[in-house]
């Protein structure tokens, strides 16, 4: 039997029937299909502990996540990476007033550096990963970069990036380390890159602090995540940091769900995620046999991107395709579709994908070329997010400063940052993506 701390409280309390006096107001009595969850659904009680203040059972699952994934520590997160990122930012905060981050981040890390006072360099990745992908971060570039720049507080990178594509993470580490700044890594989607053949964690590659979100690859409900430690210094001050941005009233369902899935990841969990990565390997050689473009390089071995623009489908005709067979993707690009694998999908659903990949008729190829925009910062981040701002059509855009941060979710990318101007190319972008309006500055 695994040991279980947290859910282990919470079940001695569900059973001891305590009259519930506390938060929240359902008192463990919600309508199907909630019924059977919320009994399990508590506040921080006597001996459930909590979460940024852990001395009992949440600090105990922390430990053993800690071991798990051999970090300096490991804290639960019930918001998400979100919460992670803001956390990493705020930690690096003290240290400079830069940061150098791939153009492919998510936006909340640009809000999280908005409300810390950070200013964002941009790295812009290369066209390594194959047409209508955003490509990676050299390490080349970021040596470049930190020999140009000065005051910088961090390198700030995403890994793997919404199509599965890993960056080059232990030779960037060792550029970071060389500089003296630290390696921050948006893992959101890679919870699982620890269990494979191949260990691919960033924490392991050398990064210094990177997010997980368990819930986006493992058996965790959504909001479910971690920060990775793997530098001692920033130990002290994490849960600190955490605690600016976090609820004071985290999901106990949420943690309970991390609590459980350690128990998984200690037993059958990783033979499980490699014959998944078995699975998706075949997945790849079928698509690519069928004539389907798949990213270049390393890639998350659970994750399958196929590149219908190359077998001549539009993104609505792939779409209808995806619908006649059941299927929700991930995402759905110009020319790409995202699909997540995980030893929980049935045989069924896998059957339905080798249906669609033998289903597709290949013609001319349609090409979708990534657009990654390059505005200029004309104001500071942070004074550009919190001018008085003015709402004006997207043709009125052009030539005017950003005051929001316009973004499309999945994959939350940002298409432009507040205080960058808005050019030609620009505003062509983001009319591409349906923006009909934009908030600039006055």
């Amino acid at each position: 039997m695994y040991d279980t701390p947290l859910y282990q409280a919470v079940e001695d309390y569900v059973t001891r029937q305590m009259a519930r006096f506390h938060t929240p107001g359902h008192k463990g009595v919600l309508p199907d299909p909630l019924a059977q969850a919320a009994p399990y659904d508590i506040t921080e009680i006597r001996g459930a502990d909590s979460l940024f203040e852990a001395d009992g059972p949440i600090a105990r699952t922390e430990e053993r996540y800690t071991r798990l994934y051999h970090t300096q520590a490991t804290l639960l997160s019930a918001g998400g990476s979100t919460l992670c990122i803001q956390t990493m930012l705020a930690l690096i905060q003290p240290l400079g007033k830069k940061v150098l981050l791939g153009r492919n981040v998510h936006a909340s890390a640009v809000s999280a550096m908005a409300l810390l006072g950070l200013e964002p360099v941009w790295l812009y990745p290369d066209c390594s990963s194959g047409e209508g992908l955003p490509g990676t971060v050299s390490p080349q570039l970021v040596q470049e970069t930190l020999e140009a720049q000065g005051d910088i507080a961090g390198v700030y990178l995403t890994s793997p990036d919404y199509f599965g594509v890993l960056g080059e993470i232990e030779a960037i580490a060792q550029v970071c380390h060389r500089h003296g700044v630290p390696l921050l890594v948006d893992n959101a989607h890679g919870a699982h890159l620890a269990f494979g053949e191949e260990n691919l964690h960033p924490i392991h590659l050398g990064a210094d602090l990177c997010c997980d979100s368990l819930h986006k690859t493992l058996p965790v409900l959504t909001g479910g995540a971690l920060l990775q430690i793997g530098r001692e210094e920033f130990v002290p001050a994490a849960k600190e940091k955490m605690a600016l941005f976090g609820s004071t009233s985290p999901s106990y369902l949420i943690m309970l769900s991390a609590d459980l899935c350690l128990s998984w990841l200690e037993g059958e969990g990783p033979r499980e995620l490699r014959k998944t990565a078995q699975v998706v390997d075949w997945l790849k050689r079928l698509a690519q046999a069928k004539g389907f473009a798949l990213p270049q390089g390393k890639t998350d071995p659970n994750r399958l991107a196929l590149g219908f623009g190359a077998i001549g489908y539009t993104r609505t005709a792939f779409d209808s395709l995806l619908t006649q067979y059941g299927i929700e993707p991930e995402y759905l690009s110009e020319s790409y579709c995202v699909l997540l694998f995980s030893p929980q999908n049935p045989d069924e659903h896998i059957n339905r994908v080798v249906q669609l990949i033998d289903s597709v008729r290949p013609g001319q190829p349609v090409v979708c070329p990534s657009q990654v925009p390059h505005p200029v910062q004309e104001v500071p981040l942070r004074q550009a997010m919190f001018s008085p701002r003015e709402t004006v059509s997207l043709e009125e855009s052009q030539g005017r400063i950003a005051a929001q941060l316009v973004r499309r979710c999945p994959p939350g990318v940002p298409l432009v940052v507040p205080g960058e101007r808005i050019d030609r190319e620009v505003k062509n972008l983001l009319q591409s993506y349906g923006v009909c309006q934009v908030n600039v500055l006055k």
